[in-house]
């Protein structure tokens, strides 16, 4: 009925606080990134074959624009990547 339905919206309303502020804009770095140094242990997803791959950084990150800029060495074979660290993509990066 109108008047449940009514009510039901009325008690979402409530449990929700009324209006939600949304966030708009480019996502930001982790509070870790900052952190992070030549020395550092990371984990870094690569694809769903490989999955989470540690390596340490090995130059001191530099920023690019909005991307913080890490040169990981692997653990596994020792190869050596530049990889961008982006609000974007900060689910693929996590503390080693």
């Amino acid at each position: 009925s109108a008047a449940a339905t009514k009510k039901l919206t009325a008690e979402i309303e409530d449990d929700a606080g009324g209006e939600q502020d949304l966030k708009v804009g480019t996502p930001t770095l982790p509070s870790w990134s900052k952190q992070i140094k030549k020395g550092t242990k990371v984990e870094y997803f690569w694809n769903e074959e490989w999955g989470w791959c540690g390596g340490n950084v090995s130059e001191d990150p530099y920023m690019v624009l909005d991307e913080l800029i890490i040169t990981v060495t692997f653990d596994a074979d020792g190869t050596v990547h530049k990889l961008p660290f982006t609000g974007d993509e900060k689910a693929r990066w996590r503390p080693g």
